[in-house]
């Protein structure tokens, strides 16, 4: 009967303890503090990546012309070959900007960009109209030196990703060699021309940019770009067709795609649970 008494007397002693263990209330875990990817702050970086133009435009525009030379007559039996271009290249710059985190998701930003440009191109064609008609070899030579761009963006906000349109100004310097060379005339002859000209026009675009870090960027963009025409007249190397000359229109203008690669500085940090 003792033995019936004890283990009835701690049975009763455990439950007890489990009844009050239960009425302890229990402190809730605080959640953990995650720092939301914050885009505002200015940044500094550079670009790498390849250009390719539209086409330059084909075929002389306008000639002056003496009756002794026939230019004129030469262009309307077939004589006008002059090719167009597409100039392409490598590109490669640096850029600096500041965006805004406006809104949870929206971000607004100024960015202005310089870059190197190895976009050219050069094309010849030869041609003998016939009816006893000269020969000649017509030479188009075309280039974007350099360019540079002044933007606005504004884009969407995925945490560490943004999605985003940009567009604005764009300048950059151009060039274009244009020749006509008559073989075949009584007296050989070379029409050339030179052009260079710093050219202000637009471009506009988008793009994806990726945090990988608070302060360390990588993206990919693409833009459109405008730089305008320059007007090329090209002279003649001989006394003999003195006041002579043949003159075209050259328009520079084509796509980018580029790698960008940003280091932003230290912007405030937002906290979200």
């Amino acid at each position: 009967m003792k033995h019936f008494l004890i283990v009835g007397a701690a049975a009763i002693t455990l439950a007890a303890g489990s009844a009050f263990a239960a009425d302890i209330p229990v402190k809730a875990k605080a959640p953990a503090v995650v720092a939301a990817y914050n885009w505002t702050g200015f940044y500094v970086g550079g670009n790498v990546g390849y250009g390719w133009g539209s086409d330059t435009g084909a075929l002389w525009d306008s000639q002056v012309d003496a009756p002794l030379i026939g230019i004129i007559p030469y262009f309307a039996v077939g004589g006008n070959v002059l090719p167009g271009v597409k100039p392409s290249g490598v590109i490669g710059g640096a850029q600096i900007g500041y965006n805004w985190q406006a809104a949870p998701n929206w971000v607004l930003g100024l960015v202005t960009d310089i870059q190197a440009s190895d976009m050219r191109a050069l094309a010849s064609t030869t041609v003998t109209p016939g009816g006893g008609a000269a020969t000649s070899i017509q030479s188009n030579n075309s280039r974007i030196d350099w360019f540079g761009t002044a933007r606005g963006r504004i884009g969407y906000a995925a945490s560490n990703w943004l999605f985003y349109g940009t567009g604005g100004l764009a300048y950059g310097g151009v060039k274009s060699d244009l020749t006509f060379n008559c073989t075949t005339c009584g007296v050989p002859t070379i029409w050339a021309g030179s052009n260079s000209s710093t050219q202000v026009g637009w471009a506009a675009g988008a793009g994806i940019e990726v945090g990988l870090t608070p302060n360390w960027t990588v993206g990919v963009e693409y833009l459109h770009f405008d730089l305008g025409s320059i007007s090329t007249t090209a002279v003649p190397d001989t006394a003999i067709a003195a006041g002579t000359s043949v003159t075209a229109d050259s328009k520079f203008a084509g796509d980018i795609v580029r790698a960008t690669v940003n280091y932003r500085f230290s912007a405030p940090v937002v906290a979200k649970y």
